[in-house]
């Protein structure tokens, strides 16, 4: 019991690192987002070999972005893996989509999609809040789409919704601007 408190309390340090963006390290530039979902889904790849689930990724080339690659990285690498923890049931082979398209008024939409269990009605409204997990004990802490919303929200300049039905999977919609505001630049750069 107390190793496995022990191994809780780890991942909730671990957590709480992650949520503490490291505001200093952030490197606003411009990249390609195809090629930044590509090399994000790369290093992902060795913990999916042995799974039964399937990333797709359908990003055009062409979309040029001023942002912040490494946080739209964690950004998504927290919503494959919350798919895979929480969308597939014990084994389930699934689906994971990752999409994107230009908007109007230089925004870009990323949509990563699963064709899970998908997330009851009840939970839809608190997906977003710390701590809020169905899977406390296994693998969860309730920080991961915490962490999503804020980086959306406070780094990148743009909104996440979710959208899903029980059964028929989920779908995090995140739209931001192509240039991301520059609040992250400190006075002395």
């Amino acid at each position: 019991l107390l190793t496995r408190n022990l191994g809780v309390a780890v991942d909730l340090i671990r957590s709480f690192k992650q949520v503490a963006v490291d505001r200093t390290h952030a490197q606003r530039r411009v990249f390609q987002l195809d090629a930044m979902v590509t090399e994000t889904l790369l290093i992902l790849s060795p913990s999916f070999k042995r799974s039964l689930h399937h990333i797709q990724a359908d990003v055009p080339t062409g979309i040029s972005m001023t942002s912040y690659p490494g946080q739209l990285g964690q950004i998504l690498t927290n919503l494959i893996n919350n798919a895979v923890l929480h969308g597939f049931v014990d084994g389930q082979q699934g689906v994971i989509q990752v999409s994107a398209r230009v908007l109007a008024q230089d925004r870009v939409e990323l949509v990563v999609a699963d064709d899970g269990v998908g997330i009851p009605e009840a939970n839809l409204r608190r997906v977003f809040d710390p701590f809020f997990t169905t899977k406390l004990g296994q693998g969860g802490s309730g920080l991961g789409l915490n962490i999503v919303y804020n980086l959306m929200k406070d780094v990148l300049g743009g909104t996440v919704q979710v959208q899903s039905t029980p059964g028929a999977g989920t779908r995090f919609i995140l739209v931001m601007p192509r240039i991301a505001p520059d609040s992250l630049q400190t006075e002395d750069d």
